[in-house]
């Protein structure tokens, strides 16, 4: 039986489809292109697994690329899909792996960037089953500035590059840990799992700081690294600044006497 959100998701879809009856499957363009938004469509898929491309790159994909943009000119750009099952993206070049599972609307991926000149790889997927798709891509003017709140607790993927800049979540600090588990130069108390999952598709240097209304600290665990601070970011607050290579980090966000209401930024360091 399908339910409600099928039923939009379905008709969404065909709406989209109906509303654009000449569809391109690879593309040229650069910053300023026209006409935008540029259009492909196709079945989502395939016998691959996108974790190939990195611990951020979910689903079943095809063996070659569904489309390939070949970039002109840097431009920030935002890919969506449309479709009527759960997909994933990835997109692969030489500005780095951008991967996707949920961003955009229901189900859908989303995925905003920006890419340098050169040749790029798109793979649509999907979850369980098949499915139709839409992939619109349209450029992000001033993008950068604009950021993107992932909301409470939200997890971050992200690589060299990634649009927009910065991104936010929020939550409560604190826990029942004492984050001196982690190292001696780590403080306060943090949760017993992670805040936040950062998620890193390529090599970037990145700056996350704390806004909170108590003493915050900040913890960050993945591949060959703990990061910790205490006011780092100016008066109260936490900041780490750092150099980030591909996998998973968790971010833990403590605090050093009461608990108290955080957000978490993370934009691209100089």
């Amino acid at each position: 039986m399908i339910g409600p959100r099928g039923v939009r998701a379905g008709l969404a879809l065909a709406l989209a489809f109906a509303a654009t009856p000449a569809l391109a499957q690879d593309f040229t363009l650069g910053a300023g292109f026209t006409p935008d938004p540029q259009v492909g469509s196709g079945v989502t898929g395939g016998d691959g697994n996108a974790a190939r491309f990195g611990n951020g790159c979910t689903g079943s994909i095809g063996a070659r690329p569904d489309h390939r943009i070949r970039v002109t000119s840097p431009v920030n750009l935002r890919l969506t899909v449309t479709s009527d099952t759960d997909s994933t993206l990835a997109v692969i070049g030489p500005s780095g792996v951008f991967c996707d599972d949920d961003g955009g609307d229901l189900l859908d991926a989303r995925v905003d960037a920006r890419l340098d000149p050169g040749d790029y790889q798109v793979f649509v997927g999907h979850y369980e089953r098949q499915g139709r798709y839409r992939l619109e891509l349209s450029e992000l003017v001033g993008g950068a500035g604009r950021g993107a709140d992932k909301g409470r607790y939200g997890d971050f993927v992200l690589g060299a590059g990634f649009m927009p800049d910065p991104q936010t979540a929020s939550g409560q600090t604190g826990g029942s840990v004492q984050a001196t588990h982690y190292g001696a130069h780590c403080s306060g108390v943090i949760d017993t799992t992670p805040d936040h999952t950062l998620t890193v598709t390529s090599t970037v240097s990145l700056d996350i700081r704390v806004d909170s209304t108590t003493d915050s600290s900040l913890v960050i665990t993945g591949p060959g690294k703990v990061l910790c601070d205490d006011d780092g970011g100016g008066m109260l607050d936490a900041r780490v600044r750092d150099t980030f290579r591909p996998g998973e980090y968790g971010i833990y966000i403590g605090h050093l006497g009461t608990a108290g209401e955080y957000t978490v930024t993370i934009s691209e360091a100089d």
